[in-house]
């Protein structure tokens, strides 16, 4: 890429409002799977003509997916207004595949001006910047007062500003704990959680935790009476 044109991709990249290098959304995994899937089937396939295609002559939604993912490997900024065309104009049944082409085009922009690759992480609970979203179950030792509910997210917050992360929200349930917190690629959720319980000593130090879904309370109730098989 001469300098001219990465200076055009740079500005481009610039006036796009999101971060996407770790993908914010909630996208469903098997989406991802299947866009991995038909970027290895592609490979061996004639770029050529799948570039030929127009996207509205398209009739199968496995072609339009192929083009799809053919444009978002390319990494120029005409490849990206074209599959942001297909988000907005497209069919329905394929708006949340054509969202994430969308998200690999940028990240294959920003790796067409980069040194160093750009890995792209996702969890089915998304993220913002560069945090990884995920909830968090601590039970407690006794019921949790608002005393020590007030504790809990003071400890929480001061935590997370030291170590660049962010709680978002927190449900006290009496005998336990549910967080929904943003942490930093640079920390474990682990070593956030143990702080707390360091700080809190009214918790107990056993956790679940998870980064695809909420916890349903009918697993956390097992969890917490030892009746998870």
């Amino acid at each position: 890429m001469n300098e001219t044109k990465k200076s055009e991709t740079k500005d481009f990249l610039e006036s796009i409002p999101n971060e996407f290098r770790v993908i914010e959304d909630k996208i469903n995994s098997k989406v991802l799977d299947e866009y991995h899937e038909i970027a290895n089937d592609i490979e061996n396939k004639n770029h050529i003509e799948i570039s030929k295609n127009q996207w509205t002559e398209l009739k199968s939604q496995k072609a339009l997916k192929e083009l799809l993912v053919y444009l978002s490997e390319i990494g120029d900024v005409k490849s990206y207004r074209k599959i942001e065309e297909i988000t907005k104009n497209g069919k329905p049944e394929i708006i949340e595949f054509s969202y994430v082409a969308l998200k690999f085009a940028r990240l294959n922009l920003e790796n067409n001006l980069s040194d160093e690759p750009i890995g792209c992480i996702s969890t089915e609970l998304g993220g913002k910047g560069n945090k990884l979203r995920h909830y968090f179950v601590v039970k407690s030792k006794d019921k949790i007062i608002q005393n020590k509910e007030s504790k809990i997210i003071n400890e929480l917050k001061n935590i997370c500003n030291e170590n660049d992360s962010e709680l978002e929200e927190i449900e006290n349930n009496g005998k336990y704990i549910l967080v929904k917190i943003l942490i930093s690629m640079d920390y474990a959720v682990g070593n956030i959680i143990d702080k707390l319980t360091s700080k809190c000593l009214f918790l107990d130090r056993e956790y679940i935790c998870n980064n695809v879904e909420k916890p349903k309370k009918e697993f956390i109730e097992k969890w917490i009476d030892n009746k998870l098989e």
